[in-house]
């Protein structure tokens, strides 16, 4: 590990990145794993770092940290500002590369104005930048503010469990800045819920005289199911669930597409049986798809869809009947996924996207939906459409993850504030956004309604994905834009 440490911090040493505490700490957030769920090595090597300007430490029961600087001298009637953002990250890996997120350190490098991983796993941008950025500045002796606090929740990526479970304390503060999306500012944000369900299958012996057949689907873009949900990459889930409704003679004993319930599906694999007369028609389909898709859509970059077909050693044991296949056919088929609705603007107002379908014959067949909209109860109609084509075919549906979205405060003395500051700064206006993805805010916003929020972070590309990059000018244009925000909040 130590040499692979040396070589990342040769990034700033041979001045490909700019030698300051912002990147010394992203680099260092890379160095350790911290996937949603396994942030506490991350969390405690924060602890460490604080104490270590003698700033104290809370962490509550859900796994949340709070660390706190005290005002400067003569700031102490300064608003108290909390910087927030989140411990975890997305864990994408591409294909054919073998990467542990649980025990292997992410490597960056830099691609011209981008620092990336060439392509090979997530890189944690998302939100390693948003914690690098509050982290320089609770441990900078020379920033003179108010009160601050960071604070650095859990579990965001798997449904914002940290924010909902938050110590309501941790909130103490006049303002949050919200460390965690690419506009300066972002005022407001989708709501979102998860719904699952799950069925067992009837099966059947598979036919012994016919062939064992693989499918697989890869190549496709992917993307942050908030961000990129309106561009022209589709979804591996959707598109194998088509193929298979659309393939003849095929027995299907397996189905894996998707991983997350906020990104969107890049690779699927179905196996199952199939006659051996059938075959020729199948790979005919499978290259009809390929190339449709490469026609269609945006693939990963550097990459080509394909869709490809092999022989597997043995048949399955067990298949789907005929009825319990076409009646996961058709539940696959009618779940919603993409842009449902949009703003006057022509934004995303409302969404679905299907992010996981796993099954195996004789075990837990499985479909994973994951709705946003800028209204609730517009979230909630999808889930409901979802949830009644779920029930109707006998699957269990719950939904195990809800949040309000954050409505906008136009008016608020915060926003203004910042816009007079990057006004200052930049010579022009700050472009004011709604984004589709959820964000934390949503739920600090129910929980301490007169909190004023904003939200804003350095450029990223491809979060939740392999090609996820940060943008290295607007990261430091960011720590700019931030410091001077705490620096002149009095004016607020």
């Amino acid at each position: 590990m130590y040499w692979l440490w040396r070589k990342v911090v040769s990034l700033i040493s041979e001045k490909k990145l700019p030698d300051n505490a912002f990147w010394r700490y992203f680099l260092l957030i890379c160095s350790i794993p911290h996937p949603s769920g396994h942030e506490a090595a991350l969390r405690d090597t924060l602890i460490g770092e604080a104490r270590r300007y003698g700033l104290d430490c809370r962490v509550d029961a859900a796994g949340n940290l709070a660390i706190d600087r005290p005002a400067a001298a003569g700031c102490e009637n300064w608003p108290g500002v909390i910087l927030q953002a989140h411990l975890d990250m997305v864990p994408q890996v591409a294909d054919n590369v073998e990467f542990d997120f649980l025990r292997d350190a992410v490597v960056p490098q830099v691609d011209g104005a981008w620092v990336t991983t060439g392509g090979r796993t997530t890189l944690g941008a998302d939100d390693g930048m948003g914690v690098a950025l509050a982290m320089e500045l609770l441990t900078d002796p020379d920033l003179r503010c108010g009160a601050l606090r960071g604070l650095f929740t859990v579990s965001e990526e798997t449904g914002l469990g940290g924010a909902e479970a938050l110590q309501a304390d941790f909130l103490d503060g006049d303002v949050l800045i919200n460390l965690d999306s690419d506009e300066p500012f972002t005022i407001g944000c989708a709501g979102g819920a998860r719904l699952q369900g799950q069925k067992v299958m009837a099966v059947k012996p598979a036919d012994p005289d016919k062939k064992g057949v693989r499918f697989t689907l890869k190549g496709m873009h992917g993307g942050h199911s908030g961000v990129d949900i309106h561009l022209n990459v589709g979804s591996a889930a959707v598109v194998m669930g088509e193929f298979l409704k659309e393939l003849n003679g095929f027995d299907l004993s397996m189905v894996k597409a998707g991983t997350l319930h906020n990104a969107i599906a890049r690779e699927a694999v179905a196996e199952g049986a199939m006659a051996n007369d059938k075959l020729a028609e199948a790979r005919q389909l499978a290259a009809e798809y390929t190339d449709k898709l490469n026609q269609t859509l945006i693939p990963n970059p550097g990459d080509r869809i394909t869709l490809s077909v092999d022989l597997l050693p043995d048949v399955p044991e067990q298949v789907l009947t005929c009825e319990a296949q076409s009646a996961l056919l058709d539940v696959w088929g009618g779940l919603p996924h993409g842009v449902l609705a949009q703003t006057a603007d022509s934004a995303v107002e409302t969404s679905s996207n299907l992010a996981v379908v796993n099954g195996r014959a004789g075990a837990e067949w499985s479909f994973i939906v994951l709705a946003r909209s800028l209204f609730d109860a517009r979230r909630d109609a999808v889930v409901n459409q979802a949830m009644n084509l779920l029930q109707r075919n006998g699957f269990a549906g719950q939904v195990d993850s809800a949040y309000s979205s954050w409505e906008p405060k136009y008016e608020s003395a915060l926003l203004k504030y910042a816009c007079n500051v990057y006004r200052d700064l930049y010579k022009r206006d700050a472009r004011i956004a709604v984004i589709h993805g959820g964000l934390e805010p949503g739920i600090f916003c129910g929980m301490k309604p007169d909190l004023q929020m904003i939200s804003f972070a350095p450029a990223t590309e491809g979060v939740h994905s392999p090609q996820e990059k940060l943008n290295i000018a607007d990261s430091e244009q960011c720590r700019k834009l931030l410091r001077t925000l705490l620096e002149r909040i009095v004016e607020m």
